[in-house]
């Protein structure tokens, strides 16, 4: 139910590593329905979740680094809370910069207050 920025925020005042959430991809396109967001050092990060037509899979990311294909987004998340997902930032041209986290902690949205 949250767009980018509102994962993003969400998580950010959750503010626990290996926290997590799947969000609708705005793209919103058969190849690529879904986007994991995941809570790590004070920093969020989208991960793309592509759906391979051919094989009616799910797999993460741009596919340039892994090739592990699951046949459904369920099984990523329980795959990844024993083995850890790699974190690249998207912004770091170079590549270099990693974190290793598992999926540890589903996000759990608290009830919104509406006022009066």
């Amino acid at each position: 139910e949250y767009d980018r920025h509102e994962a993003e925020k969400a998580l950010l005042q959750e503010n626990t590593d290996e926290t997590f959430l799947v969000r609708d991809c705005s793209k919103k396109s058969n190849a690529e329905p879904y986007v994991l967001v995941v809570y790590y050092g004070r920093r969020v990060y989208n991960i793309k979740i592509r759906f391979l037509e051919e094989s009616q899979q799910y797999m993460l990311g741009t596919g340039l680094r892994g090739d592990d294909k699951f046949n459904s987004v369920k099984e990523i998340i329980d795959f990844y809370k024993y083995v850890p997902i790699t974190l690249i930032d998207g912004k770091d041209k170079s590549g270099i910069r990693r974190e290793q986290c598992y999926l540890t902690y589903p996000f759990k949205p608290r009830k919104r207050c509406s006022m009066p």
